[in-house]
């Protein structure tokens, strides 16, 4: 049983490394921040965020910091400029060569990168004084290794800032047909897929994953943070069975609104993109 998990997960994180070191999404994810597009629009501001929580954090210039999933090295490069040592860390090999190209490293950028799998990071314990982990762990079926490996390179009151999907975002909460049509897909998939054509389904899909938020602060809590702030980000894009409501302006217009009400609670927790600036407590 032990054998076959540990042969599943390896799987898993195959299937991720091909995804992520594949030319097309390689070009994707280094062109992206700079698209006016909805998805780009939205990452910017999503890095905007984690680097506005950075520039507040007064950390001396000689601090370590970790780029947990640094992909084509956009976030690292800011960081480095910034004057902080800056560690990237991906799981694929071409986005690491990627990232070193974007980067221009040498002796003096400040910037090391490295190959990692986020559930077992190749570093000593205490050693980081903040972590950066945007986008990742909605690619894990579980987070609680990878928050808890976190921590533990992090030192005592170090600081990590976090992205995820929060599953109960308003997008998804309006467009419940889509809740509806993947329940009654799985119900007619039960009945008609012989259990041998499901296994192979099951084992090439790999979701990503949301989160409900109370979850997410319970999973902190368990691996040793205590959360400092918060924040939402993209309210959108609006759709029905999936399919865009309003052309893509329309979009950006309306969740630009409703990102300027994000200070309400209740308006935050509905925002599809989730960040959480947390300190970790006590251990080594």
């Amino acid at each position: 049983m032990l054998l076959r998990e540990r042969s599943k997960k390896f799987k898993e994180k195959e299937y991720f490394h091909k995804l992520f070191s594949n030319q097309s999404n390689i070009d994707y994810w280094e062109s992206i921040y700079g698209r006016r597009d909805f998805s780009g629009v939205s990452l910017r501001k999503r890095m905007a965020q984690a680097l506005t929580w950075l520039d507040n954090s007064n950390l001396p210039k000689s601090s370590k910091i970790l780029d947990v999933g640094c992909g084509a090295g956009v976030m690292a490069k800011e960081v480095a400029n910034r004057g902080y040592e800056i560690f990237g860390m991906d799981y694929s090999y071409n986005m690491l060569k990627k990232a070193k190209a974007i980067c221009n490293v040498s002796a003096k950028s400040g910037i090391t990168f490295f190959r990692g799998d986020i559930e077992f990071l190749p570093f000593k314990d205490s050693i980081f004084d903040m972590v950066i982990c945007l986008g990742v762990i909605t690619y894990l079926k579980s987070e609680h290794k990878a928050l808890h490996e976190m921590s533990r390179t992090l030192k005592p009151g170090g600081t990590m800032i976090l992205s995820i999907l929060n599953k109960l975002s308003l997008a998804k909460c309006l467009d419940m047909s889509v809740l509806v049509r993947r329940r009654i897909q799985k119900m007619a998939g039960n009945r008609i897929v012989s259990w041998k054509k499901r296994r192979e389904i099951k084992r090439e899909y790999s979701p990503v994953k949301s989160y409900f938020i109370p979850n997410l602060r319970n999973a902190l809590r368990t691996a040793g943070f205590k959360e400092l702030d918060c924040a939402a980000i993209q309210y959108g894009p609006l759709t029905f069975f999936g399919r865009n409501i309003f052309p893509e302006g329309v979009n950006m217009n309306i969740t630009t609104f409703w990102e300027k009400l994000s200070n309400i609670p209740l308006i935050r927790s509905l925002g599809n993109m989730y960040l959480f600036r947390a300190r970790k407590v006590g251990g080594k």
